[in-house]
């Protein structure tokens, strides 16, 4: 006889893909004929960017461009020019099942570049860029949650589990005439610009989230010749709302929300006088909305009936719960001195910050790495560029029992310092982003069948005796003795699933 099982759904998600793929990147940089000759290079790097993302069946599809940009001094040898250019790129990467359903999680990660001047008006780049991408798919397993049949005592397993209700990633843009203040020289060409996301904050609406920021802007630009030679720096903060619309997310979810700049275009505009004071400034930035709700079911993971002997087959499930959800601010100090022989530091900032993270005696522990970018002025006047690798580490306790899953990245989001004689004292503002879901393997019944040739054999006696250790599992006495934990407990005034003691205990036989 196959008994009769009562199934529910429990929410789980898989992760089928988490890798990342390796683009070359080769390009030959003309300067325009407005451009000045190359005396030397200072910096080269390269910006990918991920512009669209999407899944088709089990493909993975990432759109973007990459830009590179080069510093380097002109003929004269005393005024930092630039000089860029974007190359385009598409990539389909083979997820291991269909995922149309799927969050993407994708970022991109500078392997490594080289510039080489082959004249006076060309460079040769040669470089790599990494394609990092998650991709995590949501769907509904079935398990076992109750066996209907009265002789049949169930091991109920309670299943904390969490559902992604919502996700949405929403591209949009930030656009502002910026104008240089009083007694700034004219803008000849923009060296540097990085823009950070400050004071977020968001509304969760029925199927919308409405986000206020402001976005702190940093710009490094080489002034027109006539009004001066030297690299200026300015900051801007500009305010932004944005409406995303987001299926299914309503105020009960528990949110994440991240914004992340994609790029930053500025170009220069003259005024009605001509003057180049004005920067016409474009940020865009990618919204990524993921909405979760908490649930709690009982599973049967295991049985036995008090009749016959019964045949049982079992299946795994492995739900998901997000236990962590949280932005931290990291502030790293950094001293050092700066070779070749520093005067000023004309400006600081930073191109790259990762963070890894892992499970660790009892908590989570995330480290990474940031760059620091500086352009400086030496005691003959000279521009050079120096840039340094600075490690950073950081631990947050979490005592879920589980594999833990984490989602985490970190930007720099300011960088300030002070310099004196030759060295600097750097203070980095992280911020730490991270998402943590922690998988447990739960066993709960798949199949149950009782052998009605074998029924079990009544004990006369009303009462058997047993003796316990300390730590002995109730359910395991039970079973042996074909009684029930809840009559075993009322007999000899126990709570909870183990012996507490070694004691002698009275088992009822006959629990009807």
């Amino acid at each position: 006889m196959e008994y009769k099982l009562e199934k529910t759904l429990l929410s789980a998600s898989e992760v089928v893909y988490d890798s990342s793929q390796e683009q070359p990147v080769d390009m030959t940089i003309n300067l325009p004929d407005y451009c000045p000759d190359i005396q030397k290079i200072l910096k080269c790097q390269m910006y990918p960017r991920i512009t669209g993302r999407g899944i088709t069946g089990d493909r993975l599809e990432l759109d973007g461009n990459c830009l590179v940009k080069v510093f380097y001094l002109d003929a004269e040898g005393a005024t930092v020019r630039c000089c860029e250019n974007t190359e385009s790129f598409s990539v389909a990467i083979q997820l291991k099942k269909p995922a149309d359903n799927g969050c993407i999680s994708a970022d991109t990660r500078v392997e490594y570049i080289n510039c080489r001047a082959a004249n006076s008006r060309r460079m040769d780049i040669h470089g790599a860029f990494s394609l990092c991408a998650r991709v995590v798919c949501s769907g509904d397993c079935t398990v076992t949650g109750a066996v209907l049949d009265e002789d049949v005592e169930q091991e109920l397993t309670s299943v904390d589990f969490t559902t992604l209700t919502a996700f949405e990633t929403r591209p949009f843009s930030v656009e502002e005439v910026l104008e240089l203040p009083e007694g700034k020289p004219g803008a000849d060409t923009v060296l540097h610009a990085s823009a950070a996301v400050n004071s977020l904050d968001f509304k969760v609406i029925p199927n919308k989230v409405m986000i206020k920021g402001d976005i702190a802007l940093k710009m490094l630009y080489c002034p027109i010749p006539e009004e001066g030679t030297l690299p200026e720096c300015m900051e801007y903060e500009i305010p932004f709302t944005q409406m995303v619309d987001c299926g299914g997310i309503t105020d009960d979810c528990r949110t994440d929300l991240r914004i992340q700049v994609i790029a930053c275009d500025i170009q220069i505009k003259n005024d009605y006088a001509g003057d180049k004071i004005y920067f016409d400034t474009q940020i865009r930035l990618l919204a990524s909305v993921s909405a979760y709700c908490d649930g709690n079911t009982a599973v049967v993971s295991d049985a036995y009936s008090k009749k016959y002997d019964a045949t049982l087959e079992y299946t795994e499930a492995e739900p998901e719960s997000l236990c962590d959800l949280f932005e931290e601010t990291l502030l790293e100090k950094n001293t050092f001195q700066v070779e070749g022989g520093a005067e000023r530091i004309i400006d600081v900032w930073s191109e790259m910050c990762d963070v890894t993270a892992s499970q660790r005696d009892g908590g989570i522990h995330f480290e990474g790495k940031y760059n620091i970018c500086m352009l400086a002025i030496n005691s003959e006047n000279g521009i050079f560029y120096f840039e340094r690798v600075a490690e950073y580490s950081f631990d947050r306790p979490c005592q879920a029992a589980g594999e833990l899953r984490i989602d985490a990245n970190s930007i720099v989001a300011d960088m300030n310092y002070r310099f004196s004689s030759g060295e600097v004292e750097l203070k980095a503002e992280l911020r730490l982003t991270a998402a943590v879901f922690c998988r447990r393997t739960i066993r709960t019944i798949e199949r149950m069948e009782a052998d009605e040739t074998k029924p079990v054999q009544e004990d006369p006696a009303a009462l058997c005796i047993y003796y316990a250790e300390k730590g002995e599992r109730l359910w395991e006495v039970a079973r042996t003795y074909r009684s029930s934990v809840d009559a075993i407990c009322r007999e000899n005034d126990l709570t909870g699933d183990s012996i507490p003691d070694s004691r002698m205990l009275l088992i009822p036989v006959h629990t009807e």
